[in-house]
């Protein structure tokens, strides 16, 4: 009882820190718009990482000795492996809900059958960071 009382707690602490939470995008959207998107690329992240640089003053480019600069190399591993570790260890868990209408087609003895219902459970799935 202890541990309920703290996890509202928690969950109470949060939302008064202001957070705001993105509405939900719609299913049509993400079938749409999922396909459509890139994928993950340390080569341009890097890329886009490194000409925001001036922004916050920091010098881009070749060293004045004409060495490449240890910091842009650096840029570019730490990204490298952050794209890696999401790639290969990110977890992205999806849940149906109950009442989800569902169609399936069949057949018996007489001949092709339609059957609709819906859902009556979550039902939990996983998907690929890409």
């Amino acid at each position: 009882m202890n541990n309920l009382k703290s996890i509202f707690k928690l969950i109470g602490a949060l939302l008064k820190t202001g957070l705001s939470f993105a509405p939900p995008v719609p299913p049509p959207l993400i079938l749409i718009g999922g396909a459509q998107r890139p994928g993950l690329n340390a080569r341009m992240i890097t890329t886009r990482i490194i000409a925001r640089k001036p922004e916050a003053g920091a010098p881009v480019g070749p060293l004045s000795s004409g060495a490449e600069s240890i910091d842009e190399k650096m840029e570019r591993i730490r990204v490298e492996e952050i794209v890696a570790a999401l790639l290969s260890e990110a977890k992205i868990t999806v849940v149906i809900p109950a009442g989800t209408p569902v169609t399936a087609i069949g057949g018996n003895v007489g001949g092709p059958i339609v059957c609709q219902g819906v859902t009556t459970n979550y039902t939990q799935g996983y998907g690929i960071l890409q």
